[in-house]
């Protein structure tokens, strides 16, 4: 297990400070590495940015930013895409994770995870708090659609997405994930 300053890598403050290189998350304080982003995970980031951007609504994070779900044992995440509405920001970014859940939250599936562990990580967003997850799964082309209280729904190509009251007016085919 990765150390810092001899001690294992439990809290978010620790977390914070690891110099290792890659990836890395924390669930109920066990230190996780994960493989880079790949390609399509900064697709899929750029498409929602414009439309955030755009509208003014908030700000969106791409993989590398962790939010802080849980103390005690301290559980810090990182989605592959994230967006965080403008009324929860408080004043510039400081150098901390983000304090609680993203609003809306992508995982795309990595060559390094089963699609289990993907619809795990949105069941994960969606206890602390998220509102809306989207699975990505470049390998069947599909995107399941996670929301509080409601069965996933699985849409393919010709199907279009929607940011529901999250990001209202944010529509998207299913075919414009997929870069060709």
């Amino acid at each position: 297990m990765p150390t810092m300053q001899g001690l294992p890598i439990t809290t978010a403050e620790q977390l914070l400070g690891c110099r290792e290189a890659g990836r890395h998350e924390l669930v109920r304080g066990e230190f996780r590495t994960m493989s880079p982003a790949g390609f399509r995970h900064g697709t899929v980031a750029g498409l929602l940015r414009n439309f955030v951007r755009a509208q003014g609504l908030g700000a969106v994070c791409a993989a590398e930013t962790g939010f802080l779900l849980a103390r005690n044992p301290d559980t810090v995440r990182a989605p592959d895409v994230a967006f965080v509405r403008k009324e929860r920001l408080r004043g510039p970014p400081g150098r901390a994770f983000f304090d609680g859940p993203p609003d809306f939250a992508v995982e795309v599936v990595a060559a390094s995870e089963s699609l289990r562990e993907a619809h795990d990580k949105a069941r994960c967003w969606l206890d602390h708090g998220t509102s809306l997850v989207w699975v990505v799964d470049t390998e069947a082309e599909t995107v399941t659609v996670h929301r509080p209280g409601a069965e996933p729904r699985v849409f393919g190509n010709g199907d279009v997405l929607d940011g529901g009251e999250v990001l209202p007016g944010f529509t998207l085919a299913v075919d414009m994930v997929w870069p060709r």
